[in-house]
């Protein structure tokens, strides 16, 4: 699944590093854009994250707060 931010929304230039910096830091893949998503956008990154729950790519909330330990 894929995480799309609207920076144009955050206005403090801090807060926009924190954020990049936080998203790097347990591997979530994101990326920017300057131009809102279209629905077709919106109905393929659906399709990708139902097809990647229907492989068993997904984390569960035991998994994580596991993981979370190790940090």
């Amino acid at each position: 699944m894929e995480l799309i931010i609207d920076f144009d929304k955050i206005n403090d230039a801090s807060k926009k590093k924190f954020l990049l910096e936080t998203l790097k830091f347990p591997g979530v893949r994101f990326k920017t854009s300057d131009a809102p998503q279209t629905l077709e956008e919106y109905n393929k990154e659906l399709e990708q994250a139902d097809a990647e729950i229907d492989t068993g790519k997904y984390t569960t909330m035991e998994e994580l707060l596991k993981e979370m330990e190790q940090w």
